[in-house]
């Protein structure tokens, strides 16, 4: 994962010392809960971060953060980010806070799988002992375990994975690990690209390397605070920023900065709705409210005028501006309905088709084919509306 680590001046102070250079505490806070401020919805980026030189600052886990900002770390270990890469320990299958991973792929056992990689909440998919991940012996292999979907409608099962490839390398580290280095093989394993320090999404992912800030005692001045979205979307991307490409008739999964960066919400932040130790299937199983900023405290007119009666009782803000345009692991073209939430957001009013003409890149607003067929369409939960219908009840609906 590509980082940013901000560095602070070295201050001298030949003063009190006659040789050596020490790091100085800018940040005269005296709280010393978590850095993060889970209610704090500001869009600034603290670049007060990390003293000295980075090559010198040392990840020491996330189990040390802990030791400090012990409620904090209890809530991110609920969310999705820690489960992106799990070690199988002993021959036992990694545990998970909502699911279970049952068993590996038809002829493995789990003394033959040396990772896992997901199984929080969408699929999951395995790595052989050797460091590559298992696809199959030929193009009719199923080698990745789809997990339930009680929301959606869909029910596990076993799915092809680069069906039959040959010893494919596992290089997604960067996304997927933290303290990622591009150098070596991960437990020297040939097949693992790079190394880290701990697998998963931990702590040190975002706030950087922590040596420093853990050895002085939680100096706040130590440790990054990055609240923009553009280190979000250094994950949350798929090639360049500026297009979003689509496969199978849905967007392809990890675009949400692709998405968010081409709405009228790009000049806001990721942080605003979503707090960052938080994910929204946690909360979602909580029953509690998946943003912690509702669609209503900024546009509570839009919600108030509606054109529907009908509609404004019954369907939500998300269910037409982030319908699940995405594909992570299961999805239904001909219905419109894939498994992961759009973040365009704005509405076009006159177009149907969500792609361009070979499917490969979508639109950059939510076509009328997903914020009304997933509804307004054979088998569907409301009547059937022809395309011209769709298009005069859109055109206006919240004026």
């Amino acid at each position: 994962m590509k980082t940013r680590w901000a560095i602070l001046g070295m201050i001298l102070l030949g003063a009190l010392l006659l040789t050596g250079v020490i790091a100085a505490c800018t940040d005269t806070d005296s709280d010393d809960e978590s850095t993060t401020d889970t209610t704090d919805t500001t869009a600034a980026t603290d670049t007060t971060g990390t003293t000295g030189d980075t090559a010198e600052l040392r990840y020491v886990g996330s189990e040390t953060c802990a030791t400090c900002h012990g409620a904090v770390a209890d809530v991110v270990n609920m969310s999705g980010h820690p489960y992106k890469l799990n070690k199988v320990v002993d021959g036992q299958p990694p545990e998970y806070p909502f699911t279970e991973v049952p068993n590996p792929p038809e002829g493995y056992t789990w003394d033959d799988v040396s990772y896992v990689i997901g199984g929080y909440n969408w699929k999951a998919r395995f790595i052989d002992q050797d460091g590559y991940i298992i696809t199959g012996a030929d193009e009719n292999a199923t080698t990745q375990w789809n997990l339930a979907n009680d929301e959606l409608g869909f029910g596990t099962g076993w799915a092809g994975y680069h069906a039959g490839e040959v010893e494919k390398p596992y290089s997604c580290g960067s996304c997927h690990t933290t303290g990622y280095s591009e150098e070596g093989n991960q437990d020297g394993l040939p097949g693992m690209v790079g190394t880290w320090s701990e697998p998963g999404i931990q702590c040190e992912s975002c706030h950087g390397p922590g040596s420093a800030h853990a050895d002085a005692g939680g100096d706040k001045s130590l440790i990054t605070i990055d609240r923009s979205a553009a280190l979000c979307g250094s994950c949350h991307i798929r090639g360049e920023v500026d297009a979003i490409p689509a496969k199978g008739g849905f967007i392809r999964h990890h675009e949400q900065y692709n998405e968010f960066s081409a709405s009228p919400h790009a000049a806001q932040d990721c942080v605003t709705c979503h707090d960052p130790h938080q994910g929204v299937v946690q909360l979602r199983q909580s029953g509690a409210d998946t943003t912690r900023t509702l669609c209503t405290t900024c546009h509570s007119s839009k919600a108030d005028t509606q054109a529907s009666a009908v509609m404004k009782a019954m369907v939500t803000c998300t269910d037409c501006h982030m319908p699940r345009i995405s594909k992570s692991a299961q999805g239904d073209a001909s219905a419109y309905q894939g498994d992961v939430r759009t973040h365009l957001f704005a509405i076009d009013s006159e177009t149907m088709s969500q792609f361009d003409e070979d499917g490969s890149l979508a639109i950059t607003k939510v076509s009328l084919d997903f914020a009304c067929k997933t509804c307004h369409r054979d088998g569907g939960s409301a009547s059937v509306k022809s395309d011209d219908d769709l298009k005069a009840t859109a055109s206006g609906y919240h004026d």
